[in-house]
């Protein structure tokens, strides 16, 4: 647990960076800190490792004053993630990640064993051990950042901005991935962050703070979505929260899946039952969606590979419903498709199937409490 007892940043020049700061980072538990420019959130997270020193207020880990620690000894509890992932250069990447362990003390052959390890675990595969930084992209380099933060399996971990300077299909697929790490090592982390999107997703705990560094709301995501504490943090969520929110909602079995008639390339239009409308399908022989076809204008009687209409979205079992929205709003023909965890096909389901199940969930939840299970989809 990370806490901070009214603690404040004042610089010489009489600039206060942060003012009175009290609030607490749980256990095993993802703390995002999120707010405009100059609101004191990167200063704030570098008081905790005490790359900056706090002017006044305490900081403490599990109950330890940081400023009873020595330094050193401080920062070897603590990882520490910051943009473009911060390599040596002229190490390789195993290398890398094994620093820390070996200025410790430990042993080559166990040390770089144990970075194998750690690179597995984040995603990369070993061809990747023996290269250097600048021989990897982007998202590659950030993979490696986060394994060297946690090569002596520290029990705080500090991020900042780690994903922000990759691009948004990486960066989607890396928080995903660090979400499935953070469920197998449960560390205590806080994350500095500009995108409230990110600061949602990631965190357990939303902390949002106001420009001079003073706390304007520290909440559960879906209760900062469900309850902004007053108009600025109402402001800075941002006026579609509403749609943010269907991220947290939970149908359980209030959808039902309807069977969807399919087609592939190469088959005609006679493959298809009657009166299967205008719209249709189309998947790959492992039935894995592919888009959709407007039978109306196809040309002859067989679907080919310019046919296919790319627009629409699918959504996987377990999603939220903010997804399955996504999807029915973004098929030309209206459904949203949804899929198992491997990507197969297990049925649609029309737009006005999808609202209906959001108001159901709302009624049931009173607009107040949200699930972050996502829905439950029955296979």
């Amino acid at each position: 647990m990370i806490t901070f007892d009214t603690v404040s940043k004042v610089y010489p020049d009489g600039t206060v960076a942060v003012d009175g700061l009290t609030l607490t980072a749980p256990n095993g538990k993802i703390t995002t800190l999120v707010g405009p420019s100059g609101c004191g959130k990167t200063t704030s997270m570098r008081m905790i490792n005490r790359l900056i020193e706090p002017s006044s207020g305490t900081i403490a880990l599990d109950g330890v004053d940081t400023q009873s620690l020595d330094r050193v000894a401080l920062r070897r509890k603590i990882g520490y993630v910051i943009q473009n992932a911060g390599l040596f250069p002229h190490r390789t990447v195993v290398d890398n990640v094994a620093a820390l362990p070996r200025l410790l003390g430990g042993g080559k052959k166990e040390t770089r064993s144990a970075a194998m390890e750690l690179l597995e675990r984040v995603g990369l595969d070993a061809k990747f051990a023996r290269r250097y930084p600048w021989q990897l992209s982007g998202g590659q380099q950030q993979r490696v950042g986060v394994a060297r933060a946690l090569a002596t399996d520290p029990p705080f971990l500090l991020m900042d901005e780690p994903f922000s300077a990759v691009d948004p299909i990486v960066r989607n697929q890396l928080q995903d991935e660090f979400l499935r790490l953070q469920a197998d090592i449960s560390k205590t982390i806080v994350m500095v962050t500009h995108d409230i999107d990110e600061a949602l997703k990631l965190g357990d705990q939303v902390v949002v703070l106001r420009e001079g560094g003073t706390l304007a709301q520290a909440a559960t995501p879906a209760e900062l979505l469900a309850a902004p504490n007053d108009a600025f943090v109402a402001d800075f969520v941002g006026s579609a929260r509403g749609y943010r929110a269907l991220g947290f909602h939970n149908s359980d079995d209030r959808l039902t899946l309807n069977d969807e008639p399919t087609i592939a390339v190469g088959q005609p239009l006679s493959v298809l039952p009657g009166g299967h409308g205008r719209w249709v399908l189309v998947v790959d022989s492992a039935r894995v969606p592919r888009g959709w076809v407007d039978t109306a204008n196809v040309a002859g009687d067989q679907v080919r590979e310019g046919d296919v209409n790319l627009s629409g979205t699918t959504a996987r079992r377990g999603d939220p419903l903010r997804d399955l929205l996504n999807s029915a709003l973004s098929s030309p023909s209206g459904r949203c498709v949804v899929t198992d965890e491997s990507g197969v096909l297990l049925g649609t389901a029309t737009d006005h199937d999808v609202i209906d199940a959001i108001r159901r969930a709302r009624g049931v939840d009173g607009g107040q409490e949200h699930s972050d299970r996502g829905i439950g989809i029955p296979s």
